[in-house]
């Protein structure tokens, strides 16, 4: 038996992708789903099976964003400036719980201005940083991201990305999964063979789809696969290619 990629845990969950310990729950629906492609042999059965189930996101990821504008003659001002933000906004997270924080390097862009039938003119810079916090405790981070105004400040403009909401357990959950779809491929093969007066025998290979993370209910699906960071329910898909031998 060829089990090709099944376990493989470096094979892309998608593009993609992202712990205070919250209590996860997992409603588990192993079952039947849309079947891609059935082909039939002379001596073997290739089918399509899946399986699905249903997670609660356990993990998440906030990033703020700061920058602020300076003349050509004092960029180390904006460095100066988003420095002392930084501090400020780190002092408040770790007084809300929130240690576990990224802060990579500065930025810095420049700003021009284009007169016409002239070189471009180079008027001042923007420089901006990150600030990238992870919890576990994704509610009381996603009320945290609910408003700015704790973090602003004198000199610099701050906005934020959504709260990234991902599952950490995904990798074991494809493997049950993976296990599941081909059961319901199986079982597909079967009820194709009765229908010929044949019986199905041993799996001869097979291969794993990539994972696909919707909505909780949603159906969108991709080829190359799906991860949605948006939604705290979501359901968790795997698709499986088998052959299997006729007897």
């Amino acid at each position: 038996m060829h089990l090709k990629g099944l376990v493989d845990y470096a094979q892309p969950l998608v593009a993609a992708g992202t712990v205070l310990s919250l209590a996860f729950v997992i409603s588990v629906g192993i079952g039947a789903y849309t079947s891609y492609q059935i082909k039939v042999e002379s001596n073997t059965i290739e089918v399509t099976g899946s399986a699905k189930e249903s997670v609660v996101s356990d993990f998440g990821r906030w990033t703020i964003n700061l920058t602020t504008a300076t003349s050509v003659d004092n960029q180390q001002v904006g460095f100066d400036r988003l420095e002392n933000a930084s501090k400020h906004i780190l002092a408040y997270l770790a007084g809300q719980g929130f240690a576990n924080v990224e802060t990579p390097a500065p930025v810095v862009d420049s700003s021009y201005i284009y007169p016409e039938k002239s070189a471009p003119i180079l008027t001042g810079y923007t420089v901006s940083r990150q600030i990238i916090v992870s919890s576990a405790d994704i509610d009381k981070l996603s009320v945290l991201a609910g408003s700015v105004a704790p973090l602003s400040g004198f000199g610099y403009n701050v906005t934020t990305n959504s709260v990234e909401l991902t599952y950490q357990k995904l990798p074991e959950e494809r493997v049950v999964l993976l296990s599941g779809a081909i059961k319901d491929a199986q079982a597909r093969a079967e009820a194709i063979a009765k229908e010929t007066g044949r019986s199905v025998g041993a799996l001869k290979s097979a291969t794993g789809g990539v994972v696909q993370v919707l909505p909780k209910g949603g159906v969108d699906i991709s080829d190359s696969g799906m991860y949605d960071t948006s939604n705290k329910n979501k359901d968790v898909m795997v698709t499986v290619r088998a052959s299997f031998i006729l007897k």
